[in-house]
């Protein structure tokens, strides 16, 4: 057996930053990932802050998205058929606003206190990947990272507006599959950069042990205290994750 072989397969992670901790507020980005022998798709979902319970939006999404590439992929579409994403996004919209219709109250508020998220997402089969996004985040194809936002007044565009009546174009990318990777995360990940989570190493460790990518975000988002004996002092290192953070790592080759 080939020890050095590269591990393939999908896993995906979401911690609650340092400032939600701080204040005891729940995180707001989810993950979801899926991977077959010939094909994978990884997504995550960012709450808007401002939103009362934007968690509750993102971590449905994650589910709702998740498993509509999934359904696209095994009926034989391609990771770069712009059908797959476009029709991916139109069922999701049609599931959140179904939910949101049998919310009591008023449907726009509904909207904005639990349904406000950003996606960023990738699917790939056989020989070609894809990332598609709406929203704010980062993503990296191989070792080939790229920044997505930040927008205008820290306003993403977000899917829920496109039942409010505004369809924003959506970030899309397709590639070929010999990158062999590919990693999407959140903004508060991004602002670390994706370095360390799409590097060779790290993605063996991330699929290795299925709880190292949430260890490492945790470890990100915890404060670090020592003690300085001889200065008799303790001496306090802020966290470097300090927003929510979620990462999806796929591999096939």
């Amino acid at each position: 057996m080939d020890t050095k072989s590269p591990r393939l397969g999908a896993v995906a992670a979401a911690v609650t930053g340092a400032r939600h901790l701080r204040i005891a507020r729940n995180g707001q980005d989810a993950a979801a990932a899926w991977h077959r022998e010939r094909a994978g798709a990884i997504v995550v979902c960012d709450g808007c802050s401002a939103g009362a319970s934007s968690e509750v939006g993102a971590r449905l999404a994650a589910r709702l998205v998740i498993a509509g590439i999934v359904a696209r992929l095994e009926a034989g579409k391609r990771a770069g058929d712009s059908t797959l994403w476009s029709s991916m996004r139109a069922e999701v919209g049609d599931q959140v606003g179904a939910i949101v219709e049998r919310m009591a109250g008023d449907r726009v508020a509904a909207l904005h206190e639990h349904f406000l998220f950003t996606i960023v997402a990738a699917a790939w089969r056989g020989d070609e990947v894809a990332v598609w996004a709406l929203g704010d985040g980062a993503y990296a194809l191989g070792d080939h990272a790229r920044t997505l936002g930040p927008f205008h007044d820290n306003q993403p565009p977000y899917l829920a507006y496109d039942l409010l009546g505004t369809h924003h174009a959506p970030h899309f990318v397709v590639a070929d599959a010999g990158c062999g990777s590919v990693v999407v995360a959140t903004d508060g990940v991004a602002e670390l950069g994706l370095e360390g989570y799409a590097q060779a190493a790290a993605l063996d460790r991330f699929l290795a042990h299925p709880d190292a990518l949430r260890r490492q975000l945790a470890l990100h988002a915890r404060n670090d205290e020592r003690v300085d004996w001889d200065a008799r002092r303790i001496v306090r290192r802020p966290a470097l994750l300090q927003d929510d953070g979620a990462v999806a790592v796929l591999r096939w080759a």
